[in-house]
């Protein structure tokens, strides 16, 4: 009797024990691993922002944040691209949308968004057109847009432009811009233009406004679909143009990155800058203010185009953090959550509900041109417009066209990558 008494509250003690640890279990915040590379100034606060607003909803949750640093992702990209390899992909990641997304469909990681029951309520209908396009593999949602950034603006000093008299909305082609900073060269003791050539990526992206500019919104499909040679004029202006911009850049900055060139630009000596709309984050102060001090358009020949690049965060397959993933990708599509990170940021959001009314002037302007533009337009520069293949090849290219200066070389060796 006292043996099978004794047993007895040994089972009891087990359970009991199970128990504890069962529930200490569910008391432990869930983990969720997220990568990205926000890692300096208004990217980090935005980026902090956003974790620590959602974990003040869901207490639960404990995000554990890896940042990768390397402009544009390519060293997250790298890095999320080995987990993967290894079968241990992060919970989720910044990535590019539209073609970007479609190296980690075709590796059968992610999956859609509607096979999570907590996701099907994500508001796609208060999303922009282009935005769900660009979250769309075949078909399915695979991630939620977060950020929207403008790649084709042409910054410039208000008080060196008055000097010479000149509206930049008069630029109307990239030739008439070049003819323009070589004006201002022969006749003030300013620069016309400064251009950072030290990364390969501000030339890629001011190569793709350039021919959008002068050569058209055909030409540029014709690129995206890869019908290159037939285009071989249109690639080689541009490739002409850009080597002209670049050549009126001060020596003292040619070799330096794009912050370096944008402080150029913030001294006041400097016309025209060609940068996507994170750099407003560099130069906005007290002391360079918006339209007193500096502005922007459209690059001359673009101005009915919205040239895009947009940052989300897809949903793989098999994540461990089972609900806490979708509550997060449920948050980063909200409105408050888009607000307050573009807001931090110095970007615009892809939802179309997301009052304006508390930007700064200059993204309040950005939110209406992006609303009310003829044509959004998914970048070649930034791969979301052409496969990650083509657009690696792509950037090799330019980077051996930023070394040579080579027009003929370049063209040739674009028009074999397409081929």
């Amino acid at each position: 009797m006292g043996i099978v008494s004794l047993a007895g509250c040994s089972s009891d003690q087990n359970d009991v024990e199970k128990t504890t640890t069962q529930q200490e279990a569910e008391d432990e915040p869930q983990s969720l691993e997220i990568q990205h590379s926000w890692t300096r100034d208004a990217e980090k606060d935005a980026v902090t922002a956003l974790f620590d607003s959602f974990q003040d909803l869901h207490p639960d949750v404990k995000i554990d944040e890896q940042a990768i640093a390397g402009r544009g992702g390519g060293d997250l990209q790298t890095t999320v691209k080995k987990r993967i390899i290894d079968d241990n992909p992060p919970d989720s990641w910044q990535s590019w949308s539209g073609q970007n997304l479609r190296t980690y469909v075709d590796a059968g990681v992610l999956q859609g968004l509607q096979n999570a029951v907590e996701l099907r309520e994500m508001e796609w209908d208060e999303f922009s057109s282009i935005s769900k396009r660009l979250s769309r593999i075949d078909e399915s949602f695979v991630a939620v847009p977060l950020s929207i950034h403008r790649l084709n603006n042409l910054f410039y000093n208000v008080e060196i432009l008055d000097e010479v008299g000149i509206d930049p909305r008069s630029i109307r082609t990239p030739r008439a811009l070049v003819d323009t900073v070589k004006l201002i060269e022969g006749t003030t003791d300013h620069k016309g233009v400064v251009h950072a050539t030290k990364n390969v990526w501000p030339t890629l992206e001011l190569w793709e406004s350039v021919l959008l500019g002068e050569s058209g919104l055909q030409t540029h499909q014709s690129i995206v679909n890869e019908q290159v040679r037939s285009n071989e004029r249109a690639v080689k202006e541009s490739l002409r143009l850009v080597d002209a911009y670049h050549e009126q850049s001060p020596d003292g900055i040619v070799s330096s990155n794009w912050r370096e060139a944008a402080k150029q630009f913030q001294n006041g000596n400097v016309a025209f800058f060609h940068q996507g709309d994170w750099a407003v984050a560099e130069f906005r102060t007290d002391d360079f203010a918006f339209e007193t001090d500096w502005n922007s358009v459209a690059f001359p020949g673009t101005e009915d185009r919205y040239l895009l690049s947009m940052d989300s965060f897809p949903f793989p397959k098999n994540s461990s953090a089972e609900t806490a993933l979708p509550e997060f990708l449920q948050y980063v599509g909200s409105v408050e959550a888009q607000q307050q990170f573009t807001q931090t940021r110095g970007s615009i959001p892809p939802r179309k509900d997301v009052p304006k009314s508390e930007y700064d002037p200059f993204f309040r302007r950005q939110i209406e041109q992006f609303r009310n533009t003829k044509t959004q337009l998914p970048s070649i520069a930034h791969g979301l417009a052409i496969p990650p293949a083509s657009r690696a090849s792509l950037t090799n290219a330019m980077r051996e066209f930023t070394s040579t200066w080579d027009v003929e070389q370049a063209t040739q060796t674009i028009l074999s990558l397409f081929e």
